[in-house]
């Protein structure tokens, strides 16, 4: 008996699957995927997520660059009043 699955299919997983992987909720997990975040295939009514997919996303940086700050001397408006 043959395998029905091609090993060249990726690893699909539900959006429930995906949240608990990434330790939000479901509905996170759709924001990420309505927002672009997450790319996800739709399959009737449900969305599933490819695991490596999820990979890339774990993997992406959050939030602004640091940028630290400047050891250069700025005036400030009070300072211009005196």
């Amino acid at each position: 008996m043959t395998d029905s699955r091609s090993s060249d299919s990726p690893e699909l997983l539900s959006v429930a699957q995906t949240a608990k992987l990434l330790d939000v909720t479901r509905q996170r997990v759709h924001d990420l995927i309505k927002n672009g975040q997450i790319v996800a295939r739709k399959l009737g009514h449900y969305y599933y997520i490819e695991a490596a997919e999820i990979d890339r996303y774990k993997n992406c940086p959050t939030g602004k660059p640091y940028q630290p700050r400047s050891t250069t001397s700025q005036s400030n408006s009070i300072d211009e009043c005196k």
